[in-house]
C-alpha cells in the first residue's frame, strides 16, 4: 500500500453541548427588541453588537465555549493563548443569511446553534484553493470528498457548537423555513 501524507489539512471542531436553549432563545429574542442590531455579514435578519458579561447564561457559555476552543487550539501549536474577542447573536428568518466571509485578525472562529429549525440554512465553508480546484478537477471527478471539494456544507443542529480556524472562508444558506427562526451565537477567539 502507498503512503500518503495529508498536508494543509483544516479541520472542524464540532461537539454537542448540553445548554438550557429555551433560556438562551428567550434572552436572545428580549437582546433583538433593545437594539437596532448591526450589519456585517448579514443579508437580512439581525445581529447584535457584541455581548458583553452582565447575563451568567451568556458567561457560562462563555466559559464552557473558551474549554473547548482552548482543546481545539492546541493541535495548531501556537507560542501564545488565546481569549474570546467577541461574542454576538444571529437571528435569520425567512430568506435570510449571510455573505462569504471570514475573520480576519483572529486565530479562531466559531458559531453555536440554538434554534435550527428544518431547512433554516447550512453554513458553506470554502476551500482556500477553491478556485484552482474548479479550474483544475470540477470536470473530472465522480463523486465529491473534503480532499477533492472546492466548498464543504455544515448541517448545524441544536446544542452543537462549531469551531474553525478564522481564515476559512464561509457563508450561510438562507433560511427557507418561512414559519421559524434560526438563532445562534458567534464569537471570535484571538492571541492575548
Amino acid at each position: 500500500m502507498p503512503n500518503t501524507l495529508d498536508v494543509f489539512k483544516f479541520e472542524l471542531y464540532y461537539e454537542r453541548l448540553n445548554f438550557d436553549l429555551s433560556l438562551l432563545s428567550n434572552f436572545c429574542f428580549e437582546q433583538q427588541t433593545l437594539s437596532e442590531g448591526r450589519v456585517l455579514s448579514n443579508l437580512g435578519g439581525w445581529q447584535s453588537n457584541d455581548l458583553n458579561d452582565e447575563n451568567k447564561l451568556i458567561v457560562d457559555l462563555k466559559k464552557t465555549i473558551f474549554q473547548h476552543v482552548d482543546w481545539y487550539s492546541k493541535k495548531f501549536n501556537m507560542n501564545n493563548s488565546l481569549k474570546l474577542a467577541n461574542f454576538w447573536i444571529n437571528i435569520n428568518g425567512y430568506k435570510d443569511c449571510n455573505n462569504t466571509h471570514f475573520h480576519p485578525n483572529n486565530i479562531l472562529s466559531g458559531v453555536f446553534y440554538i434554534k435550527v429549525p428544518e431547512n433554516s440554512g447550512k453554513i458553506k465553508f470554502h476551500n482556500p484553493a477553491s478556485d484552482l480546484i474548479e479550474a483544475c478537477l470540477t470536470n473530472h471527478i465522480s463523486q465529491y470528498n473534503t480532499i477533492n471539494s472546492a466548498c464543504w456544507t455544515f448541517e448545524p443542529e441544536e446544542n452543537m457548537l462549531l469551531i474553525f480556524p478564522s481564515f476559512l472562508k464561509h457563508n450561510v444558506l438562507p433560511n427557507m423555513n418561512k414559519e421559524d427562526k434560526r438563532i445562534s451565537i458567534s464569537f471570535n477567539a484571538c492571541i492575548i
